[in-house]
Order: structure tokens, then sequence, then C-alpha cells
């Protein structure tokens, strides 16, 4: 298998914290708050991610 390219970790990064974080707010509008609050931690794990390989984390962005 081909390593990814850094544009498709970013695109990746970026829609799996969309995606959690729509997950956590539909669980959160139907009163589950422990489902909820995991899945605003999953995506914040994301947008860390998508932060550290656009370069706008606290460490350097990784090297291709």
């Amino acid at each position: 298998m081909a390593k990814r390219t850094l544009a498709e970790r970013i695109a990746e990064a970026d829609y799996q914290a969309s995606k959690y974080l729509g997950n956590a707010n539909e669980a959160a509008e139907s009163g589950k708050y422990e489902k909820a609050q995991k899945l605003y931690d999953k995506s914040q794990f994301w947008l860390d991610r998508y932060n550290l390989l656009t370069g706008q984390g606290d460490r350097p962005t990784p090297r291709r």
C-alpha cells in the first residue's frame, strides 16, 4: 500500500473532526451527554491532528 500524501492526510483529519463533531452535537441534543463527551474528545483529537498537519499546531509539521 502506498503512503498517503500530506494533502490526503489533511483532508482525512478535517473530515473526521467534522464527522465526530456533528455526531457529538446530535448526541448532546438527544440528551446522551456521556456519549457526546466521548465524541467531542474524538473530534478534538482529529482537530489537533489537522492543526499539526497544516502547521497551525505547537509542534513542527511532519517531514515529507
